[in-house]
C-alpha cells in the first residue's frame, strides 16, 4: 500500500501515471568506480547508482517506512514481524521528512541504498512498471465516505446538487465521478477535486462539501490527532460498492526470491493472527484476510 500527504502514498492516478520508483536489494559496499551509462526512460535513475554495490550483510531485513504515511507505524511493526518470521534482524529506515515523494530521483536513491522492501504501497492492478514487483497484500484498506451531517447514512441520502469533495486521481474518486456522469443531470452531485485527503476533509469543516471521499487511514489519522474531526463520521458508499485495495511492499523485479520469502512470511503471519493483532493494537482501519 503508502503509498500515503499522498501515501498509502501518491494519489492512485498519479501513482499509475508517474510513479517510477523501485526498490533494490542493494546497499553501499566497496565497488569499482565506472562511468554511468546513458539514462533510459524505461528505468529509474539516481546519481552515482553505478557505484553502489550489493548488500553484504545477508542477516538483515532492510525496509523503509515514511512518517508522512498515516499507517507508517503499523507498516513498521508488520515489517518487524516479517523479519522475525524470516529469522532476520529488522533494520528500519525512516524516510527523512525533507524528501518529496514525487521526486523520483530521491525516492529511487533511498530505495537503492537503504531498503530491500518499501512498505505501504497500494496494490493497484497494472499500476506499476514491469521492473517493479510487489509482495502479496498484508492488509486490505478502503476509501471512506465521510460527512459532518448527522442525518446522512449513505451517499444515496445526499440530495442532488449538494457538493462532494474527492481527492483528485484516487480510485474511489474516479469511480464516483464516472457514476455521477452517468446519472441524469438533475440527479447529479457536483464532485469537487482536492489535491490531498487533508484538504478534502477540511472542506467538511468549513461547509464547502457535504461528503468527502478519502483514503480510510487519512481520516483515521485525523481523528487520532485533531479534535476538530471528532464529530465527523463514516457513511455507506451505496449506491456505489465499497472501494478497497490491498497494501504490500515494493521491490525490484529481480528480487523475486526475496519477494517469495516475504510472501510466505506474510501468509504465515496472517494465518497465525500476528498481523491482525498489530492492526487491532492501533485500531487501524484495515481488514486482514488469508
Amino acid at each position: 500500500m503508502a503509498f500515503a500527504f499522498v501515501y498509502r502514498r501518491l494519489t492512485d492516478l498519479f501513482l499509475i501515471l508517474t510513479l517510477v520508483v523501485s526498490s533494490a536489494a542493494l546497499a553501499v559496499s566497496p565497488a569499482r568506480a565506472q562511468a554511468e551509462p546513458d539514462f533510459y526512460d524505461d528505468q529509474p535513475y539516481a546519481p552515482g547508482q553505478w557505484n553502489i554495490g550489493r548488500q553484504l550483510n545477508q542477516s538483515e531485513f532492510r525496509y523503509c517506512v515514511d512518517p508522512r504515511d498515516p499507517s507508517w507505524q503499523v507498516d513498521g511493526e508488520i515489517a518487524d514481524a516479517i523479519a522475525q518470521a524470516l529469522l532476520l534482524e529488522p533494520k528500519r529506515y525512516v524516510v527523512p521528512s525533507e524528501y518529496v515523494i514525487e521526486d523520483l530521483t530521491k525516492v529511487y536513491a533511498i530505495l537503492l541504498e537503504d531498503c530491500d522492501v518499501y512498505m505501504g504501497f497500494k496494490l493497484i492492478p497494472d499500476g506499476y512498471p514491469d521492473w517493479v514487483t510487489l509482495t502479496r497484500p498484508y492488509e486490505q484498506v478502503g476509501y471512506e465516505y465521510v460527512t459532518a451531517k448527522p442525518d446522512l447514512k449513505a451517499l444515496a441520502d445526499l440530495p442532488a446538487g449538494r457538493p462532494v469533495a474527492g481527492t483528485v486521481g484516487t480510485t474511489a474518486t474516479i469511480r464516483l465521478s464516472t457514476y455521477v456522469m452517468a446519472l441524469p443531470i438533475e440527479k447529479r452531485w457536483p464532485v469537487f477535486p482536492f489535491g490531498t485527503d487533508a484538504l478534502a476533509l477540511s472542506s467538511l469543516l468549513d461547509g464547502t462539501a457535504d461528503i468527502a471521499v478519502v483514503w480510510g487511514p487519512s481520516f483515521w489519522d485525523k481523528q487520532q490527532h485533531d479534535p476538530a474531526y471528532a464529530a465527523l463520521h463514516i457513511i455507506d458508499s451505496k449506491p456505489l460498492p465499497a472501494t478497497t485495495l490491498g497494501v504490500g511492499g515494493l521491490l525490484l523485479k529481480q528480487n523475486a526470491f526475496l519477494r517469495t520469502q516475504v510472501d510466505q512470511a506474510i501468509a504465515a503471519l496472517v494465518a497465525d493472527g500476528t498481523i491482525k493483532a498489530i492492526v487491532d493494537k492501533y485500531k487501524y482501519p484495515a481488514t486482514v484476510t488469508p
